[in-house]
């Protein structure tokens, strides 16, 4: 006979499998998806799909409206697409771990210029937020692209355009953002790889006074829809800016912290041109002055000591000098990591010059860094690996060798090379976005939308084989300087 324990055991499980068998019907919170009428695709986010839904099989799910899954009820994953259908309209959904994020708009007026009244929501792990925001497109060769880039300004109100904070992830709190199309980009993985390459290998010097300051900026992936419509992944990303860096604010007159964006192939970021400069303009030889400006003036007199010693002075004057100029460790960072990404546009160009605070020397702040990793800004492949890429400082450094800058150079990449920035360390970092895009289809349904010429394995092929290469002619000319 049945003890009454057996008798209620046996109750309790027979309750659990009725129950883990039955089917049921989902709501989705608001903000947490996006459903796209013109391609028939239904994104939803869902942080942890074994704590939401592991016990029980969905067959219905109300998004704008109640959509059945088709072929009977499922237990749903992040790696399959499922078939659902609405008031006879069949449509395709995907799960996504990624936040959702959605911008309305006027593709009307929209242009790079000015920013123009929109909206955005944003939802990932049960929190949403939503605000109106002032946004215009972004980039120079990006503006050609058929998927745009946007620049985000979060405001209070459409009216008065007055800026607020808010924070995304666990990023910083701040009122512009960057929405990075990423689409010459097959991979959508190497600004990202790249931004986190420096982060890992360099810290600015001043850490100890400002612990929040960052060596460049920080991006999260998000799955955007605009004005309805499904745009496919892009990168969410901080601006670099004096507060990102924590560069010290001008006080009582006195210029402290200094930000310059090079920005134009006129000489000045290439550090061949240096000349004359009218601080009544934001641009000086190709530079374009971030902050301070002061009752609309800028201040170049710093640079353009710096840019006349490296441009015009003597052995003996570099020599003495450069060091009181340019943080050398961190000069000797930048060279060593742009080299090691191969980006082609970053040394005349693509990159934030700054200055932590009075008679501190200047720093290098990496920038737009897509174009790299065997890619040019277009997507065309750049297949060389034997030579590296500088400009008229490195080359005056690496000439002229004060200090014993090559020395130093040396035992810093045998460093990095140990560590940071071995094939393994690397190639992993690759492998690790390119599994879990591949395997959680967000290769498969940003293709929807803007289709490929190549297959994402010989991207990834591609990819392997060109840093291989890379670090191998590095290896031998770093160590014949």
């Amino acid at each position: 006979m049945f003890s009454k324990k057996n008798i209620f055991l046996t109750y309790l499980l027979a309750f659990l499998f009725f129950n883990s068998s039955c089917s049921q019907t989902m709501t989705a919170k608001k903000g947490s998806f996006g459903v796209d009428q013109k391609h028939h695709l239904v994104i939803w986010h869902i942080s942890d799909l074994n704590n939401n839904l592991n016990l029980n099989k969905v067959s219905e799910i109300t998004f704008d409206n109640t959509y059945t899954l088709k072929n009977g009820a499922k237990k749903l994953s992040y790696e399959n697409a499922y078939k659902i259908s609405s008031k006879g309209i069949d449509f395709t959904l995907y799960i996504t771990k990624l936040p959702v994020v959605h911008t309305t708009l006027d593709t009307s007026t929209l242009n790079s210029d000015k920013k123009f009244g929109g909206y955005i929501t944003y939802f990932s792990d049960g929190n949403f937020i939503e605000s109106p925001i002032g946004i215009r497109q972004r980039g120079n060769l990006s503006l050609t692209f058929p998927k745009k880039s946007y620049d985000i300004e979060v405001w209070n109100d459409t009216i008065s355009k007055e800026k607020k904070d808010l924070k995304f992830a666990d990023l910083r709190d701040d009122d512009d953002w960057i929405l990075d199309g990423l689409y010459n980009e097959p991979l959508k993985a190497r600004a990202q790889v790249a931004s986190e390459l420096w982060t890992d290998i360099h810290q600015p010097y001043y850490k100890n006074e400002e612990p929040d300051a960052k060596s460049t900026f920080e991006s999260r992936y998000v799955e955007l829809f605009v004005n309805g419509n499904y745009n496919g992944l892009y990168g969410l990303s901080e601006s670099v800016d004096r507060k990102q860096l924590k560069l010290k604010k001008s006080k009582d007159s006195v210029i402290r912290g200094e930000l310059f964006k090079a920005n134009s192939y006129a000489g000045g970021p290439d550090f061949k041109v240096a000349g004359s400069f009218n601080n009544a303009f934001p641009h000086y030889v190709g530079w374009r002055m971030e902050y301070p400006v002061i009752d609309y003036e800028s201040y170049w007199n710093e640079l353009s000591e710096t840019l006349e010693l490296v441009v015009n002075g003597t052995d003996d004057a570099f020599t003495k000098g450069i060091s009181d100029k340019l943080h050398l460790e961190n000069v000797i960072d930048y060279y060593l990591f742009i080299n090691t990404i191969g980006a082609v546009d970053n040394f005349g160009k693509n990159y934030y010059l700054a200055k932590y605070n009075t008679n501190e020397p200047y720093f290098f702040v990496p920038w737009d860094l897509d174009s790299s990793f065997g890619l040019v800004q277009n997507a065309q492949k750049y297949t060389v690996t034997d030579r590296t890429f500088s400009n008229n400082l490195f080359d005056r450094l690496i000439a002229i060798n004060p200090n014993d800058f090559n020395g130093k150079l040396k035992k810093r990449w045998n460093d990095l090379r140990a560590s940071k920035l071995s094939n393994d360390e690397v190639l992993k970092r690759f492998d690790d976005k390119y599994t879990n895009f591949s395997k959680n289809k967000l290769y498969e349904r940003d293709a929807l939308i803007w289709p490929k010429k190549t297959s994402d394995a010989d991207d990834y092929n591609y990819l392997k084989d060109w840093i291989k290469g890379k670090m191998s002619y590095l290896d031998g000319y770093i160590k014949n300087l």
